[in-house]
């Protein structure tokens, strides 16, 4: 039996708490604040943390053998430290999104992740330090699509980038933004997957023992080309084709100078994802962890969720 640490008490860590919870190991939930809800209504143990303080994050760490973050910045550099000192035995950073070798030097969209990785890295490399670390990728999450986007479901508060068409498309408003085709002109790829069926892969792997994990774990639902994502949200609002916006690969910088230059912070942000996602960032194969584990039910494809969301077209 493991003993699991969850750092955060947002959306992904509650859906998370509600799988391990399923499993024979123990959890405790590390919140910056009191969460009386999870506490009474589900049971779970919430340990009220400071994640400025290396003593109280040690202490709390003592005897965990696994750590899952879905905090980020600084308070999971912090947190990094601390789980390396108590000998906590392996680290899940908070990054599931795209692979992150795909993610560039002095990304906008980096949020911190690079610098969290450069911090496992190093205690990594050092001699006397047990923990390893693993990290999920997972691509898009469906729930960008939902109504109300991630926000929905209190995942990306701190992005600016939660709320319904903040990605590719709106589909309460029939309205995309998208690019098809990258600067080859070859059809782009999302590796997608919904946040629920995400977290139980998740609690999925902890059965299989994380000190054999490797280093990065990638599970999906599905892989589809923008158009197909776009064709299928139209198909469910009936079929009538929404007000599309296609940029092109070569215009994409263009834009963002536009964007930047008006000083529209939302704009911006939708360029950049736009940019990554033409350079592949949400893009995988071989998803490593659909074939190591199975899920009851099977994960959840794009058509069934957009329409349990959306309505039957």
């Amino acid at each position: 039996m493991l003993r699991i640490a969850i750092a955060g008490s947002g959306g992904l860590a509650r859906i998370l708490a509600y799988h391990l919870n399923e499993t024979v190991h123990q959890f405790i939930i590390l919140s910056r604040s009191d969460q009386p809800d999870l506490t009474t209504v589900y049971g779970y143990q919430v340990v009220v943390v400071d994640y400025d303080s290396q003593s109280d994050l040690q202490f709390h760490l003592r005897g965990v053998d696994l750590v899952i973050s879905t905090v980020s910045g600084t308070p999971q550099i912090n947190l990094i430290d601390a789980a390396a000192a108590a000998n906590v035995r392996r680290f899940v950073p908070a990054e599931f999104e795209g692979p992150p070798a795909r993610r560039g030097r002095h990304d906008p969209l980096d949020r911190g992740k690079s610098a969290a990785l450069e911090r496992l890295r190093h205690w990594t490399n050092q001699r006397r330090c047990v923990m390893r670390f693993t990290i999920f990728t997972c691509g898009v999450f469906f729930e960008r699509f939902a109504p109300g986007g991630l926000a929905s479901v209190n995942i990306g508060n701190s992005t600016g980038a939660n709320y319904q068409g903040a990605y590719l498309m709106d589909i309460g408003n029939s309205t995309a933004e998208i690019v098809e085709r990258n600067s080859s002109g070859r059809q782009i790829y999302i590796s997608m997957i919904s946040v629920n069926d995400a977290m139980k892969f998740v609690a999925a792997a902890v059965e299989l023992d994380p000190q054999t994990w490797p280093g990065e774990l990638r599970m999906a639902s599905e892989r589809r080309t923008v158009s197909e994502v776009l064709q299928w949200a139209e198909a469910i609002k009936g079929g009538a084709l929404f007000s599309t916006d296609i940029i092109e690969a070569r215009d994409l910088q263009l834009h963002l100078e536009q964007a930047i230059y008006y000083q529209d912070v939302y704009k911006t942000n939708k360029i950049h994802e736009l940019m990554a996602t033409e350079q592949r960032r949400y893009d995988f194969e071989q998803p490593n962890l659909n074939e190591l584990v199975t899920i009851n039910p099977p994960p959840e494809s794009f058509w069934d969720w957009l329409r349990s969301q959306w309505g039957a077209a």
